[in-house]
């Protein structure tokens, strides 16, 4: 069975990362907090993640920062 391609992308943390655990909490395209993966806002680059954080007034800090998850395309 072959094994769904996985794409690196950039997400913003709302809380610190549980590495792909219950509790991970993300932006979503609304700047609202979402704990589900799929409705994350994903970015291509790391400057379109933080064009979005500046429109949106969220201040980039320790427990909010810009990082990367691997997506699936179904999760896409």
């Amino acid at each position: 069975m072959p094994r769904s391609k996985r794409q690196n992308l950039f997400v913003i943390f709302a809380f610190p990362e549980q590495h792909n655990r219950p509790g991970t909490r993300y932006y979503a395209q609304d700047a609202t907090i979402t704990d589900i993966r799929t409705k994350a806002a994903k970015f291509y680059s790391f400057e379109d993640a933080k064009e979005f954080a500046e429109q949106n007034n969220l201040e980039l800090t320790a427990t909010r920062y810009i990082g990367q998850e691997s997506f699936s395309e179904s999760e896409l």
